[in-house]
């Protein structure tokens, strides 16, 4: 079974911008440091959903760096993700059963932090840095794939495009990018 035309197309751009972004950064990613970045973007959605639900979050940002935009911060988890298969040179596997079906978005968003976590687990063993545990863990990109499906499971809960937000999240990063590479503060 081939992947959908969209998710060929995600993976291509999130190749692309890993390039672009290795460019920028003081050391080499690897598939750890793009799991390490998955939390930190898992981090930032949480953040907005708080906010999004009425929570006062002001102890949890900083005040000169503003993330309040739903739709980016879940194009930036699938960004992070697509990251760990890039860098992982493996593809994302056809889902073979579907997810359960979550009730609202908060049960989705737990459903995705558990898929998050595999695939840090699944990262981890497949490259040296943690025990194979007992059972059967998932594939790193079956993991892929499940996170994906999870990621696409909450924008449909949330009612968010997840395809134009990652659009979006990718025209914004070409335009961080050629500030930071053709602006004096990357390597150009």
């Amino acid at each position: 079974m081939m992947l959908p035309d969209y998710l060929h197309s995600m993976l291509d751009e999130a190749h692309r911008l890993r390039q672009r972004f290795a460019r920028t950064a003081p050391q080499q990613w690897t598939v750890m440091t793009a799991a390490t970045e998955l939390s930190v973007q898992l981090g930032h959605l949480a953040l907005c959903m708080l906010r999004g639900r009425g929570h006062d979050v002001s102890d949890m940002e900083d005040p000169e760096r503003p993330i309040t935009n739903l739709g980016d911060e879940l194009a930036d988890v699938v960004l992070a993700v697509l990251s760990i298969a890039v860098l992982a040179n493996t593809v994302p596997t056809p889902l073979a059963t579907p997810a359960a079906t979550p009730l609202n978005a908060d049960d989705a968003f737990f459903r995705l932090l558990v898929a998050a976590g595999e695939l840090s687990e699944a990262a981890l063993v497949e490259h040296g840095y943690r025990h194979r545990p007992t059972g059967t863990p998932r594939p790193l990109a079956d993991a892929v794939t499940n996170v994906l499906a999870a990621c696409d499971t909450l924008a449909t809960r949330l009612g968010i495009d997840l395809g134009d937000e990652f659009d979006a999240m990718v025209v914004s990063a070409d335009a961080f990018l050629d500030d930071r590479l053709e602006g004096g503060d990357g390597v150009s």
